[in-house]
């Protein structure tokens, strides 16, 4: 049964990002990096990013949960939006991007999702006037897919789902002779991440910026009966995992630098962010680790060449962990051949000494 809370939560935030957009008339120049927040209020108001793409893919999968293992080309399309305000001590954020791809070719012959990425942030910033690089700081987040999750094989497999036992032979379930699978439905598995604490930006330049968060982090994962791949290539059957929901709260981290060279024509982006959980719901019978050893891992990365105004080539690396989900580290790597169409414009508030 699928859990309809995710569901109606990506939807209104779309829908509230979508609207927000056009509302806050903030649509500017994107090349993945965000655009920096006004450094002073003189240079307070609007400041955001809006790029809109097509793409060509190379991509790997190596155990991403509802999506395929392997590399081919595929055909897709590209969002990524930031939008911010900045007025004085306060400092405003907000992120949506989208990554979809669709792949056709052998074995399958089919078309199948290969890319299927929604993230949302939204996190508030107080710069302090005597140390603006320091401050405290919170942060709302949310990570999912829009489409289905299906494997597809060449020829009918048998699906063995490890974690559930058949109450007639007492081995794990089997689902005898298939050659598609459905994994996960859309919108499904979602993690929704709640974090505060203070933050750190000790280097600001163009080339390089530095950013350090610490503090006490929530995530929430629906996943209610979803399924995840948990194969083993040794046995002839594919082994899958039934996907639980479950709530974690623990201690924070993350670490993220980006920068650019070459007047903007270079970009790159990596960033890290860790929660190690003192306390989760949904334990499994006879569970004997501790509560450390469900650390949730998020890395990533990007690099970006850009060719003409209207293209450019990019690496995204992506590594997920989430053990109590699927005790698999989730792998993908992307590039892509990137069309893109932007629309820049700045909003800055007039003095009111200006407007009299």
């Amino acid at each position: 049964m699928q859990h309809p809370l995710p569901r109606a939560l990506a939807r209104w935030l779309v829908l509230f990002v979508a609207l927000a957009l056009p509302a806050s008339a903030v649509a500017l120049d994107k090349e993945y990096v965000a655009a920096p927040a006004p450094k002073s209020n003189d240079d307070a108001g609007w400041y955001g990013s809006l790029r809109v793409g097509a793409n060509l893919n190379f991509m790997h999968n190596r155990k991403v949960v509802g999506q395929l293992d392997g590399g081919q080309f595929t055909l897709g399309v590209s969002f990524d939006g930031d939008i911010g305000y900045r007025v004085g001590p306060h400092d405003w954020r907000n992120g949506l991007s989208l990554l979809e791809g669709f792949g056709y070719g052998p074995p399958i012959n089919a078309f199948i999702k290969n890319s299927d990425t929604l993230k949302f942030d939204s996190a508030y910033f107080y710069h302090p006037e005597a140390a603006p690089w320091v401050g405290p700081f919170a942060r709302v987040g949310l990570l999912t897919a829009i489409f289905e999750g299906t494997d597809y094989r060449a020829a009918p497999v048998d699906y063995v789902v490890t974690n559930e036992i058949d109450a007639g032979t007492g081995a794990p379930r089997v689902i005898a002779q298939k050659k598609r699978f459905k994994l996960s439905e859309s919108f499904l598995p979602t993690t929704l991440k709640e974090s505060v604490g203070v933050f750190l930006n000790p280097y600001t330049k163009e080339y390089l910026d530095i950013m350090i968060l610490a503090g006490l982090g929530s995530h929430q994962v629906f996943a209610k009966d979803q399924f995840g791949l948990a194969d083993d290539a040794a046995t002839p059957a594919i082994e899958l995992k039934r996907l639980t929901e479950f709530v974690q709260v623990g201690f924070e981290a993350g670490l993220a630098f980006t920068g650019s060279a070459y007047a903007g024509k270079v970009k790159y982006k990596a960033y890290g962010d860790v929660l190690m959980p003192f306390y989760r719901t949904n334990r499994e019978p006879g569970e004997k680790r501790k509560d450390y050893e469900f650390t949730n891992v998020e890395i990533g990365g990007l690099l970006s060449f850009k060719l003409v105004d209207w293209a450019s080539v990019d690496y995204i690396l992506k590594v997920l962990r989430q053990p109590q989900l699927i005790d698999e580290w989730q792998v993908q790597n992307v590039l892509l051949l990137t069309f893109s169409y932007s629309y820049a414009q700045r909003q800055i508030p007039v003095p009111a000494a200006a407007a009299k």
